[in-house]
């Protein structure tokens, strides 16, 4: 965990960026970079359906002394490429294969019931208000320490975008999905590294 020792302030660049999109992956991941390595920070994540963007994390990210952990979905859900999961594999990246931390059975009665809504659909209904990136920056941090890939309660770096690519990055403190409320043990959004100024919503 990183600390800002007798410093009662820092001031850090924060990247806005005017529109949501793959266009701000490059800026993105440099900007993660440069938080991570100004802080110290062991492990960064990032969301990569089909391993493209994991692979230039863990290129930029290459000799870093930073952890790069790649968080896929569950299998059926994208396809992610064997070129890409061999290109990370060399570059000792680690793949982490998970259901969406806000997914579960109970999600399933919406495609029974139009009406019925989940706890779970507004945690992600408020995390995506600051952007489709934050709502997934928080589901692959839970999934990589539920896998055991990151420990918990770890400041990260967590990287995710808008359907594809990158334009969201957080400093994020790593809990496991039980814990998510937890007042000593949950999750906490740190700073912000990288945000859209524009949003994007899809139904739930």
């Amino acid at each position: 965990m990183c600390h800002l020792g007798d410093q009662k302030m820092v001031e850090r660049k924060v990247h806005y960026f005017e529109e949501f999109g793959p266009q701000n992956t490059s800026e993105t991941i440099k900007a993660a970079k440069k938080a991570a390595l100004d802080l110290g920070l062991k492990y960064v994540v990032v969301a990569s359906g089909s391993g493209a963007t994991g692979v230039k994390v863990a290129e930029e990210f290459k000799d870093s002394g930073v952890k790069v952990v790649v968080v896929t979905e569950y299998a059926g859900s994208v396809e992610f490429s064997e070129k890409n999961r061999k290109e990370l594999e060399k570059l000792d990246a680690t793949i982490v294969t998970s259901m969406h931390a806000f997914l579960s059975p109970a999600e399933s009665i919406s495609k029974i019931y139009a009406n019925h809504c989940s706890e779970n659909t507004i945690i992600k209904n408020v995390l995506t208000r600051f952007s489709q990136g934050t709502k997934v920056a928080a589901e692959v941090v839970m999934m990589a320490t539920d896998a055991g890939a990151i420990p918990a309660g770890e400041d990260v770096v967590a990287i995710a975008g808008t359907g594809e690519g990158a334009d969201t990055a957080i400093i994020i403190k790593s809990c496991h999905a039980d814990s998510f409320f937890d007042k000593e043990k949950g999750i906490e959004f740190r700073e912000i590294i990288a945000l859209p100024r524009k949003k994007k919503f899809w139904s739930s």
